[in-house]
């Protein structure tokens, strides 16, 4: 739906795609059609659903000051502070649409009697769950930025509620923001089989193949100063400079209630196999468009899979007017990696302002690193919820952790990273009133390093684990029924990983950041629903890099605000109609490694509406957007400093229909 000011591309940092029709899907839908299923598209609103302003995204839409990516300036996806279903996901591949139904970040007091919560949240994905009759959801869509795509989703039920699927398979072409073309076929499956009433299995699969992704230029300048401002929506970088890869995720998540306990159990897949990346650097970037060395870095060949999982058993009992939960959990992973082999193709000076095509050059298929994860761990949890007067949830993990690093240079050995941390947690929260709620905790954590990215001299190299802690607390107001404020405060430590004098990507110190976070969601008034967050952050680095001058106090990236709102009206005298708005803000940026340049403050706002109506008994959603209606002009960065420029004015339309 919307999104972050950064949110055009997905975690990995693909583009993130549109819908739109497609011959393709014609094909798909003639295979599909006779199994109807209850997709209900039609439906779909991320800002009706929405309990805060924290993160909540369903089907395609999203919502929130925080993502997967981004939690409280951290990513939960790097950190692997993923579940499905609540359970323990070491997520390779990101998991879609066509099995996710909906996800939820874990953070503040949504993280409150949350089993073993995590520093800087949790994404937790629910899983799609067939519907009592039969149903077929379409969706297509044109743009933005001339991208089209197109979803079919069918859910079959085969004994009543009993047993049944749920399938679906998309196509996207297009739509990023500086003209690539990439090309997308996403497909997948969930069953479901409940026996009975108190046992239900989850089966799934889910298939995603992204080809002729080109890469997007990242310009490096050779100083403290910005790019010159560039025309955007035209296509600066080599079409040969190409990224594709196939993910796959399947797994299967099983919940049953005997005798009174709460049985859980999750075993997943999840394969990342990169055929071929690409990144186009322009390094000496100056402010009339020159590029002072141009470099694509190939890389062919890697791979990363992770078979991982929970088992989870629970019992509750009440003793007067408290309520009881003891949980014991086991959790595991084997993850293997190969990366390296990468090829630098010097194309020496070219412009970042203008097309400069170059012949096709190959590279990239040198000897390759491999690396090893084996984690397991053990956790106790005790929870009490007392009838109106307050919750408790504490927590022990015991983690045993190992990385074994393999070079492909026999002369080079890399000694094993073990840790075998305790890990605890524990939260509160206190009814002061039937409308007001104060809340605290606090969580250690032993979390995944982030992967060194392509621009590093050791690109995909991921250090070994780091050891991470969280403070937070604060208050939930219920307004009114249905609406609800929350107001909190957080302390997150970590080390911090970045690229050094050399372009090396190691720790280079600590970050800390403090911030204060506001949510409101809910309906404000009748038909009209709103969702506005804002989180203030206070991001300071430190260590013997900060010392010796080499980098500044503040992290590339970091902001100090970053402010949302969407809001949804529906028109009470004709129902069918309704208006939407979406606007975003961010303050300046650090945009250099010595905190001497910054990227100026900007806001986007959005447009759209939708309109529902039948057609043949059936209903229908046509919907139109237009994004960042004043075309903004700005530039985004990445965390080691190179810049891109945002997404331009681009408008969509969209149809989709439940039959």
């Amino acid at each position: 739906m919307w999104g972050h000011l950064n949110a055009e591309y997905e975690p990995n940092g693909a583009p993130r795609l549109k819908m739109a029709p497609t011959s393709r899907l014609a094909l798909m839908a003639g295979a599909l059609i006779a199994a109807p299923l209850a997709a209900q598209r039609v439906n779909n609103n991320a800002t009706t659903a929405a309990e805060d302003a924290f993160g909540t995204s369903v089907g395609d839409q999203s919502i929130g000051i925080y993502s997967a990516t981004d939690v409280r300036g951290f990513s939960p996806v790097d950190a692997g502070n993923v579940r499905i279903e609540g359970l323990y996901f070491d997520q390779q591949a990101n998991m879609r649409d066509r099995v996710v139904a909906s996800s939820t970040i874990r953070v503040g007091l949504s993280a409150q009697s949350y089993p073993f919560p995590a520093p800087t949240g949790v994404a937790d994905y629910s899983l799609r769950r067939v519907g009592a009759k039969p149903l077929v959801s379409l969706g297509f869509t044109y743009g933005p930025w001339k991208g089209t795509s197109s979803e079919l989703d069918v859910q079959v039920p085969l004994i009543g509620d009993k047993l049944g699927i749920a399938a679906g398979a998309a196509y996207y072409t297009r739509a990023t923001p500086f003209d690539g073309t990439p090309d997308v076929l996403s497909t997948g499956i969930v069953g479901r089989w409940a026996p009975r009433n108190d046992i239900e299995i989850l089966p799934f699969w889910q298939h995603y193949r992204d080809s002729s992704d080109e890469a997007q230029p990242l310009i490096f300048t050779g100083g403290a100063y910005l790019p010159k401002r560039i025309t955007r929506n035209v296509f600066f970088g080599q079409k040969w400079a190409i990224y594709a890869s196939t993910q796959d995720n399947f797994g299967l998540v099983a919940i049953a209630h005997p005798l009174d306990f709460d049985v859980r159990l999750g075993v997943f897949r999840s394969i990342d196999v990169t055929d071929r990346s690409a990144a186009d650097l322009l390094f000496a970037s100056d402010q009339t468009g020159g590029v002072g060395d141009r470099v694509i870095v190939l890389e062919n060949g890697d791979r990363s899979a992770s078979t991982s999982g929970e088992f989870r058993v629970a019992r509750g009992f009440d003793s007067g007017a408290i309520h009881h939960t003891l949980i014991a959990a086991i959790r595991a992973r084997a993850q293997d990696r190969r990366y390296g082999g990468s090829s630098a193709v010097d194309l020496g000076t070219s412009r970042y302002d203008m097309q400069d095509f170059r012949p096709e050059q190959t590279g990239g298929d040198g000897a390759k690193t491999s690396d090893r994860v084996r984690q397991a761990t053990i956790g106790i949890s005790y929870q009490a919820k007392w009838r109106n007067v307050g919750e408790l949830s504490v927590g022990l993990q015991k983690t045993k952790y190992s990385k074994k690093i393999t070079d492909p240079d026999p002369a080079i050995r890399f000694p094993e990273s073990k840790a075998d941390p305790w890990l605890p947690n524990a939260t509160a929260a206190l009814y002061l009133t039937h409308r007001l709620v104060a809340y605290g905790g606090y969580t250690r954590g032993l979390e995944e390093s982030p992967v060194a990215p392509i621009e590093a001299v050791n690109l995909n190299e991921a250090p070994p684990a780091i050891r991470t802690e969280q403070k937070d607390g604060g208050i939930r107001w219920t307004v009114s029924k249905g609406l609800t404020a929350v107001l909190g405060v957080f302390d997150v430590s970590k080390p911090y990983f970045n690229l050094d004098q050399g372009g090396r990507f190691r720790r280079l110190g600590m970050v800390t950041h403090k911030g204060v976070e506001f949510s409101i969601a809910g309906q404000v008034a009748k038909g009209l629903t709103a969702v506005l967050g804002n989180v203030l952050v206070d991001s300071t680095l430190s260590g013997e890099e900060v010392d010796r001058g080499l980098i500044g106090r503040k992290p590339i990236g970091s902001y100090v605000r970053h402010t949302i709102g969407s809001v949804d009206y529906r028109l009470p005298f004709y129902q069918p109609v309704s208006f939407d708005m979406f606007f975003e803000m961010t303050s300046k940026r650090v945009a250099n490694a010595a905190d001497t340049l910054y990227i100026p403050a900007r806001g986007v706002v959005h447009l759209g509406g939708r309109y529902r109506f039948k057609l043949a008994d059936k209903p229908v959603l046509f919907r139109w957007q237009v994004q960042n209606i004043t075309n903004v002009f700005g530039w985004n960065n990445g965390s080691s400093g190179y810049f891109t420029p945002n997404g331009s004015r681009r408008w969509l339309v969209s149809l989709a229909a439940d039959i």
